[in-house]
């Protein structure tokens, strides 16, 4: 979830709306990615899709950017 992705990592994703970061990133993109590699931003955090699966998000990387 991203409360525990947030405490583990001592981030600060958003925790209104969306439980997980499949759905913040689905909810972001307002649509499911049509491939892999797609990138966005969600605040100071970066992430890139690096595997999709029966509409699903399977793998992410992501990463704090650096202000």
């Amino acid at each position: 979830t991203i409360r525990d992705i947030n405490k583990q990592l001592a981030w600060s994703l958003p925790t209104e709306g969306p439980k997980t970061l499949n759905g913040l990133i689905l909810e972001q993109l307002e649509s499911f990615p049509d491939a892999d590699g797609v990138s966005l931003a969600i605040g100071e955090y970066q992430m890139e899709v690096i595997d999709l699966q029966d509409n699903r998000i399977n793998s992410v990387k992501a990463c704090q950017i650096n202000r």
